[in-house]
């Protein structure tokens, strides 16, 4: 790929007319689709900064659109993932699932949750610290059975991760504590309970 031409797109994914920056994030969201080169020339051409600026952008379009792109660049290599750690993505992220609107959280679940896929245990301990169980958490009462799904796909990584890697003193799993903790084990049982009543 040509690397001006994406460093062009990057620079017109930030630009403040939306009809200009929406196609300029649905074109960027295709070519990160591609293979990990693709989306590491990408990365290299600027997106990674690029993102971060639209995360908090005031159109929720554009909030949306961006968090799409990032589920692409989430579900790469553990070099990606650490780029969007260390950039301060998975902090917004956490945000937007917590507080922001449907549409957006839909997309960024995704985004969040595409990360315990490839990720190495120190990165699952990055984002537990960085709050992606409570976003994940956070999921599991809103009312959409497929963000449910999506988030509880991460979790049960997260777990998984957490049993194998990071126990306490006492043998128990610190990621499973910190679910807990934060108050969404009722929740998990009380899906548990609504699906054994369907």
């Amino acid at each position: 790929m040509n690397p001006s031409l994406l460093q062009k797109l990057v620079k017109v994914m930030n630009h403040e007319n939306v009809t200009l920056s929406i196609p300029c994030l649905r074109t960027i969201g295709n070519i990160v689709t591609g293979d990990d080169d693709q989306t590491q020339q990408t990365i290299d051409a600027g997106l990674i900064g690029a993102i971060n600026t639209n995360l908090t952008h005031s159109k929720k379009t554009v909030r949306k659109e961006t968090c799409w792109v990032l589920s692409n660049i989430t579900a790469g290599n553990q070099s990606q993932i650490q780029a969007c750690i260390d950039s301060g993505i998975i902090e917004k992220l956490v945000d937007i699932i917590i507080v922001d609107d449907t549409q957006v959280k839909n997309e960024a679940i995704w985004a969040l949750s595409n990360c315990t896929a490839q990720a190495s245990p120190e990165q699952f301990n990055q984002l537990v610290h960085l709050g992606m169980t409570k976003a994940l958490g956070s999921i599991l009462t809103i009312n959409n059975p497929r963000m449910i799904s999506v988030a509880l796909e991460g979790l049960t990584n997260i777990f998984e991760v957490g049993e194998k890697q990071f126990k306490n003193e006492q043998g128990e799993n610190s990621f499973t504590l910190e679910f807990e903790r934060l108050g969404f084990l009722d929740n998990l049982e009380d899906l548990q309970k609504h699906k054994n009543h369907q």
